[in-house]
């Protein structure tokens, strides 16, 4: 490659590159190129004429259109660009910037996806070069234009000093491995096969620690790619967001599992009797390397059908090959979909310019990856080096792509480890030109809520929290609501000494288990440890972007419909105690939801202490007769310190529906405002899809991000949380969808192995 220097007339080339005398851009150069780059299976020849500018950066304000250098914002969560260099008064850099045409040819696999083997695309690279700022302009460009590099040629890369950086950027297609823990794992597949078979599933998934499923990433967008050299001799190698110059194409991921054995084993093991375990690894390994031994076929049968597959079974070896292919399948797509959804989630919530992944590569080996960086194949260097080289993977909030857990997981993980009462709806705005006004942009929201609370199940500890996020997939000149994704997702997880029955009731509660199913799953698990063993159980609920949306298009289409639906979830959701009144959600949802109907009708007007106290009485007594006033005199008698308990009505109206004073005849009509505001606010961002209503200008002023201010209160308290999640599950059975949302109970007693329960 050959250079030429263009000075105007007017110059400072005398002038010291630190002088505040000089402008961003010193002057202009000509690029000229003809090299051909070999790739592994190709080649990829590069050519280029143009005239482009030399910039400089000698203060801390200038900022790189690459963001390779620029001042650091101390973001740590991914949401603003990293620069790799600062002037700090040290060091200045020279860019050297050219806009080359690249032409395919062969079969390999190139980086710039546009490129099918005879295809062309335009790739920008640049030349970053450190300088004492006592240099002078004029030393500095004749130093450099002797040695100007390319990132695509080894030995350009391996010549880099000390401060120096090379880049590239196109629209690439980059390949990467990443991995979903067991947990996550088997939460997903457990949701998949009991949407595949119907009914109620309950499984024991044995894993050893620390087990997870690997995958292949996909990705493809407008990336860049930049060698560095650090301190201590390695090349810094990161890989980032782009400015994209393809606004149109978007940006899309794509994931394929690597294996599914673990997880088919798993499955299998958990409904295998002592005799049939010892055969279970047998037939996984049979069946997928095609040479299951007759021999096998009828304990294959028995354990496909025990999963659920009985009517697909004949027991001849053909019909066990096609369920074997279907739940291979179901896997795969359920983890893939999780991994995807993962990846997806935080993506859209980084900024251009901002680090995706980081490598620190030894100069030695540089020519042995240097083919695979440019290629994009970054999944080849993994599983070479085992990440020795890895510093960091997805930059996001939470640590690491490979530990990503899909939506609504890694989130969870997070906030398990925290103790305080936590909020935060965080909106990023991801631009595809500089024209920020009106150029190509992309927003993504997530609105997350959490804390922990004592007391609220016989003294445990309860630690909840919901996860709210809404992104567009694709970059617009016109950001509307319908071009976004939305998603929810809940948890409520509780530590302690729980019985069997506040277990299963919470369960059905949630959805996942139903009223008339047995509890022999749970039972047996209990009846395996001592009494008093230590349980830990995490309820989940979770609406997908399609099932989130079936959701918004019905919601405010049948008010009364709506409204009886949440008085009948608000009455399953009052806390279980042994009375009869309350031993079960379908005797309290008989008892209580007529009461909690006429409140959301009166929209709580006039319900003082007193109101709720004769009305609970003459309510329960009319509906139980003799019983009812055994069931009142129990709400009466549990007092403590001179106020009602939790359990009770009236401690449930203290909790989560009480005001602060008496505000226009609602003391305690706080149930009814959430509950009220959050169906407007739904309906409202319905209505907004529909006539695809632009944001404005500042998008956390958007219905999407007041459509998070009601989903907050309404998680922000206990038992309105579990409510909101009965409310959900309630409409969701109403409208058609209900064995599309993802209720699930993970229950791990004591050492045992955790059980995951779901039905639909």
């Amino acid at each position: 490659m050959s250079w030429s220097i263009n000075v105007p007339a007017a110059t400072t080339l005398d002038l010291a590159l630190g002088d505040a005398a000089h402008g961003q851009a010193v002057c202009s150069a000509e690029a000229d190129v003809a090299r051909a780059i070999p790739l592994p299976g190709g080649s990829v020849s590069l050519g280029a004429a143009l005239r482009v500018p030399v910039e400089l950066f000698n203060g801390q304000e200038d900022a790189d259109a690459h963001g390779v250098i620029g001042r650091p914002t101390g973001s740590t969560d991914g949401t603003e660009p990293e620069p790799l260099f600062t002037p700090d008064g040290a060091a200045c850099w020279l860019k050297y910037a050219a806009e080359l045409n690249a032409q395919a040819s062969g079969e390999g696999h190139f980086p710039f996806v546009a490129l099918s083997g005879s295809g062309a695309v335009n790739v920008l690279v640049a030349d970053y070069r450190r300088h004492a700022p006592t240099r002078t302009l004029g030393e500095a460009l004749r130093h450099d234009v002797k040695t100007l590099r390319l990132p695509f040629l080894v030995e350009d890369v391996r010549a880099l000093v000390v401060g120096d950086a090379l880049s590239f950027q196109t629209r690439i297609q980059l390949k990467a491995g990443l991995a979903l823990s067991w947990p996550a794992v088997t939460s997903t597949v457990v949701a998949s096969l009991a949407r595949r078979v119907g009914g109620q599933v309950a499984l024991q998934l044995k894993a050893e620690v620390g087990a997870s499923l690997s995958g292949e990433l996909k990705l493809e967008d407008e990336l860049r790619l930049v060698f560095s050299r650090r301190e201590g001799g390695a090349i810094h190698v990161s890989i980032r967001k782009a400015v994209t110059s393809q606004v149109s194409a978007g940006m899309k991921v794509g994931v394929t599992l690597d294996v599914a054995s673990p997880l088919l084993n798993a499955l299998l093991g958990a409904v295998a009797d002592t005799a049939q375990a010892q055969s279970v690894s047998r037939i996984v390994e049979g069946l997928d390397s095609g040479k299951l031994g007759t021999v096998l076929v009828p304990v294959a049968t028995s354990l496909f059908g025990a999963l659920g597959f009985k009517q697909e079974l004949d027991g001849t070896l053909e019909t066990v090959k096609k369920v074997h292919a279907e739940l291979k399948g179901l896997i795969e797509t359920g983890v893939s979909t999780a991994l995807q959804a993962g990846f997806e989630y935080e993506y859209a919530r980084t900024a251009g310019d901002a680090t995706l992944m980081e490598l620190e590569v030894p100069e030695v080996s540089l020519p042995d990856v240097h083919a695979a960086l440019i290629s994009g194949d970054l999944l080849s260097i993994q599983r070479r080096t085992k990440d020795a080289w890895i510093r960091r993977y997805f930059h996001m909030r939470t640590t690491g792509m490979q530990r990503t857990r899909g939506f609504g997981l890694g989130w969870r993980d997070m906030f398990l480890a925290k103790v305080e009462d936590r909020k935060q709806l965080k909106a990023v705005t991801e631009h595809a030109s500089r024209n920020h006004a009106h150029g190509p942009r992309r927003h993504a929201f997530q609105g997350m809520r959490s804390y922990q609370h004592e007391g609220w199940l016989a003294g445990n500890k309860v630690l909840q929290g919901i996860d709210f996020n809404a992104r567009m997939p694709a970059f617009s000149t016109r950001p509307s609501a319908d071009a976004f994704d939305y998603a929810f997702f809940a948890q409520s997880r509780v530590e302690g000494s729980l019985s069997l029955q506040e277990l299963a009731d919470q369960a059905r509660v949630w959805g996942a288990l139903r009223d008339d199913a047995s509890v022999e799953p749970l039972s047996r698990l209990f009846q395996s440890v001592p009494r008093g063993t230590r349980v830990t159980a995490r309820f989940e609920a979770r609406l997908d972007a399609a099932t989130f949306r079936k959701l918004l298009r019905k919601m405010g289409t049948d008010p009364e419909l709506e409204r009886q639906a949440f008085a009948v979830a608000l009455a399953r959701a009052l806390p279980r105690d042994s009375v009869a009144s309350r031993e079960s959600p379908s005797v309290r949802q008989k008892l209580y939801a007529p009461l909690w109907n006429t409140y959301l009708l009166q929209q709580g007007k006039g319900w003082s202490k007193e109101f709720i106290t004769t009305s609970v009485g003459a309510h329960l007594k009319k509906q139980l007769g003799a019983g009812g006033l055994v069931a009142w005199n129990w709400e009466q008698s549990r007092h403590s310190g001179g106020g009602p308990t939790a359990g009770t009505f009236m401690g449930v109206m203290e909790g989560a529906s009480k005001y602060g004073g008496d505000t226009g005849g609602q003391p305690y009509g706080n149930i009814f405002v959430i509950w009220q505001r959050l169906t407007h606010a739904l309906h409202d961002l319905q209505q907004a899809i529909d006539a695809r209503s632009p944001l404005p200008e500042d998008p956390e002023q958007s219905l999407i991000a007041r459509a998070f201010e009601p989903l907050e209160d309404s998680g922000s308290n206990p038992f309105r949380l579990t409510a909101t999640v009965a409310w959900f599950v309630e409409l969701a059975r109403h409208w058609g969808f209900r064995d599309e949302l993802q209720p699930l109970l993970g229950l791990k007693v004591g050492d045992q192995e955790e059980l995951l329960l779901t039905a639909l």
